[in-house]
């Protein structure tokens, strides 16, 4: 990221500066009792430059080097490998019993200058071998980020492993398919900045990690949880975005979380207060690392907790009081009570309206998962939404076409309420199939100014296989496609044509397939695309 290689030159100085007492770093083998989490079914880390600082076992029970574990570090020159920082981290988690990650095998930051001058088939002998040699030297890594900021950070030597590819993703995939190979006792993760607050972004990330997911490649999802991201969000917010993480049901790691605040003392403290419980009680979430603690040894000035004297930033006094006095996940196992009286009050061609009386909780209720089935009986319940309020409209359906709904309830310790009664709905009559084929989207996510529509499920209707289908749509006004996958999109006027893609064209009698679309919308616009229609030759 490029607020990181700004400050590259003066993290490296610090690393040298701290190179010089590698050789005392290895000596802290005192039973590690102190730290804030200590006897915690959740952990808090931190990073480490070159060494590990004195009062390291002070406070954190968990260890990811900053800088020592990138491919540039360790090989800055070609087959010339130094791995003494990367040594001293892993040496002191094995001697006090501390999980150790690997931070990471593929980023299109701080990887070798040498490697943008060899040959794709070079390249890709080169990237085997870089995680060939990490596995093998480090057999007890607990965790690995695999691959860093793939949405963020673009990756000048992806085509060494396969480019975007049919899935958009391919390099990624590759990726993690090496690292399973050479670390197959090491849990794989992902990670990303940026997706806390930013729901495109994140709908982007939960691609990836799905397409990982459905060839078990993935262990846990990475969330930097970054000051420039974490400063503007309150706690409702995380817990909102960590429910929607949840849903992917994968353990979720808080990777690189830092805060600043407005710089105060009181402000850094007062953002802990509020943010650091939602991620902290949250039961999808089962690790988190801060990204440096020592004041004027940190990435970004003003995330530091503790001055080089030894003397505890306000944040940090309330941080190991919050940690040591808590037990988790969460002291709280009362789930919601179980929302009641679900009705569909209204419907149009393609939306169903639900509304129900709102759950109550002894914490408090963060939201509701919204579950859908096919027809009027039969088929499976499965979460489409999550909705805030006891309200909820499910929009881009099928005319004429019945589905059965179910809502429960959320709270911020991650219990679930049993599921409502079932309220069983139709859409009116028109639109939504026509040819061969049907065309049933669903709302993804939606944000003021936009939204996601994934997936939209086009289903062969018909006896035979069909080798192409076009379904068509009208966008409101105003509105406008930011993006698409899975399909070739074109846009005249508000009407939508989206065709097959060369690879999901074919679809045999009573199967199914999807593509995906993105829009931008006025702020305050609550309207989403109607009137789809599928046909095929």
């Amino acid at each position: 990221m490029t607020i990181r290689t700004a400050v590259t030159g003066r993290i490296l100085a610090i690393v040298l500066t701290q190179a010089i007492v590698l050789g005392a770093a290895i000596v802290f083998a005192q039973p590690a009792l102190a730290q804030m989490a200590n006897g915690k079914p959740k952990f808090v880390g931190n990073v480490t430059g070159n060494s590990v600082p004195a009062n390291f076992n002070t406070y954190w029970n968990q260890i990811t080097p900053e800088n020592a574990t990138k491919w540039g570090s360790v090989e800055g020159t070609r087959n010339q490998m130094n791995w003494a920082g990367a040594d001293a981290a892993y040496n002191h988690a094995q001697a006090n019993g501390y999980k150790f990650k690997f931070h990471t095998f593929v980023w299109g930051s701080q990887f070798p200058g040498w490697l943008t001058g060899l040959t794709q088939q070079q390249q890709r002998a080169e990237i085997e071998e870089w995680i060939r040699l990490a596995c093998e030297r480090y057999p007890n890594t607990w965790a690995i980020d695999v691959v860093n900021e793939p949405i963020k950070t673009a990756l000048p030597w992806k085509a060494a492993l396969g480019g975007d590819g049919a899935t958009g993703w391919d390099w990624v995939i590759t990726a993690f398919q090496i690292a399973r190979q050479n670390c197959p006792n090491a849990k794989l993760l992902i990670n990303e900045y940026g997706t806390e607050n930013d729901p495109p972004v994140r709908t982007t990330y939960k691609n990836i990690i799905n397409l990982l997911k459905t060839r078990g490649l993935i262990d846990g999802i990475g969330i930097q949880a970054h000051y420039f991201n974490i400063d503007s969000m309150n706690r409702s917010a995380v817990t909102t975005m960590l429910n929607d993480y949840a849903t992917l049901a994968l353990d979720v790691w808080v990777s690189e979380l830092d805060i600043v605040a407005n710089g105060s003392d009181a402000g850094q403290l007062a953002k802990y207060q509020d943010v650091f419980p939602g991620f902290w009680e949250h039961s999808a979430v089962k690790g988190i690392t801060l990204w440096g603690y020592i004041v004027g040894q940190t990435w970004r000035d003003g995330t530091g907790l503790v001055t080089t004297g030894g003397q505890e930033r306000p944040a940090m006094v309330w941080l190991k009081g919050y940690v040591s006095g808590t037990t988790t996940p969460g002291d709280d196992t009362q789930p919601p009570s179980v929302p009641a009286g679900l009705t569909a009050p209204a419907t149009t061609s393609s939306s169903i309206s639900l509304a129900w009386t709102a759950s109550t909780d002894n914490v408090g209720v963060t939201g509701y998962q919204v579950l859908r089935a096919p027809g009027a009986s039969g088929g499976t319940f499965t979460q489409i939404a999550t909705a805030s309020s006891n309200s909820f409209v499910n929009t881009g359906l099928a005319a004429n076409t019945t589905f059965r709904y179910q809502v429960r309830a959320t709270d911020a310790a991650g219990n679930v309420s049993a599921v409502s009664n079932t309220v069983t709905a139709t859409t009116q009559t028109g639109g939504g199939t026509g040819g061969g084929c049907s065309a049933a989207p669903t709302v993804q996510t939606q944000w003021q100014t936009g939204y996601v529509i994934e997936p939209v499920r086009v289903t062969n209707t018909g006896t035979a296989t069909i080798n192409s289908w076009t379904v068509t749509f009208t966008l409101p006004a105003g509105h406008t496609v930011t993006g698409s996958w899975n399909t070739a999109l074109t846009v005249s006027g508000q009407t939508v044509t989206a065709r097959n893609a060369p690879h999901n064209g074919t679809v045999a009698a009573g199967g199914n397939t999807a593509f995906g679309f993105q829009v931008s919308r006025p702020n305050g616009n609550t309207q989403v695309p109607g009137d789809y229609t599928c046909a095929s030759p």
